[in-house]
Formats: structure tokens, sequence, C-alpha cells
């Protein structure tokens, strides 16, 4: 009696593990990466979804030296999503360029980010040292940490550097010394007032 019930836990058991296996090589096998590293410098956010679908990019991290513009939930999404200037994170989310995604804050702006009535932090991230999980109406993960506590990636990543935010040579220096790969890196710089 009990060797039937052992089998069939076993059975249940294995068949759980195969399915894992199963759809975690799906999801890796679909990802897709640029040859090499490329920068592109862009002056409308929009031209980065148009680079990264020219790369054939796909199910990607995407580490955002930004501001996220849609923290207050105000996006319409009745009908066809369109790109324009203001939702490039969904509008790629929404065509799988994106699978999850990392918003940097600078060192200096952390503690006034946090403090912000828009943040509603879900949890702190457990792996990190400092960063939380946000809301997100796409169902994605959303990490918001400061620059210092960026983590290692083992994953070659997608870049956005916003160069009104971010100097450009000391996002790349970060990069460079937490052994973040990237093989498509974007930084836009807005029109000059």
């Amino acid at each position: 009696m009990y060797t039937k019930k052992t089998a069939c836990a076993l059975s249940a058991v294995i068949a759980f593990i195969v399915v894992l296996l199963i759809v975690s090589y799906h999801g890796y096998r679909n990802r897709i990466y640029a040859s090499g590293t490329t920068t592109y410098r862009i002056d409308s956010p929009e031209k980065a979804y148009q680079i990264w679908k020219d790369c054939a990019a796909r199910g990607r991290i995407l580490i955002l030296f930004d501001n996220y513009p849609h923290m207050r939930g105000l996006i319409d999404y009745r009908g066809t999503p369109q790109l324009t200037r203001s939702n490039l994170v969904e509008y790629s989310i929404f065509r799988n360029v994106i699978r999850k995604l990392y918003l940097v804050i600078p060192d200096a702006h952390w503690e006034g980010f946090q403090r912000k009535e828009i943040m509603q932090p879900l949890r702190e991230v457990p792996e990190l040292e400092r960063g939380v999980y946000l809301y997100n109406l796409n169902g994605l993960p959303l990490i918001a940490l400061p620059q210092s506590a960026l983590p290692h990636m083992a994953e070659t990543s997608l870049v956005y550097i916003n160069s009104d935010l971010f100097i450009p040579a000391e996002v790349l220096a970060l990069l460079s010394q937490k052994n973040i790969r990237s093989d498509v890196i974007i930084s836009y710089k807005g029109k000059e007032k």
C-alpha cells in the first residue's frame, strides 16, 4: 500500500521537475541577444524601442538609469498600445522585449525617492542590501534600488541611460565595476534648451 503511494508521490515530483526544466529551457531559449556591445545615442526615448527591435532583443532584463515615467499609473491602456515618448518601458513590455526591470536611482536621491507619496513598495528585495519591489501595472518584476546597490547580473542586459540625470561615463564605469555585461546601451539626451 505504501509502495503505491510512494510511487505516485515520486511520479508527481518527477513530473513537476520535468515541467520546470522545460519551462526554464523555453524561457532561456527565447531570449535573444545582439552580437557584441553597441552604444546608441538618441534624442527621443521612443527611438530606443526601434533599436531593440532592430537588434531582435526579446525577453530581456532592462537596467533603467532614468525616471520611471508611470509611477502614478496614469496610463490609458484602452485599445492597441501605441509607442509614445512617455511609454517606452510599457510598450517594450507589451512587445516582449523586457521581462524584468531594474530602476536605478542616484545614491543622493535614494532617501527622497523612498519618501515619495507615489511609491508603493510591495516589499524589500531580500538578496539586495538596499532595494524594493514596486507596484507595477504590467505584472513585471520592477526593482528600484540606489546605484551603489546594483548587483552583478550573470545575464547580458539592456541598458538605458538618461544623460540628463546620469553621466554616461560614470554609468559605464559602474557597469564595468559590477561586471555587468550589456549588448545594447542606449544613451538618451533630451534636446538642448
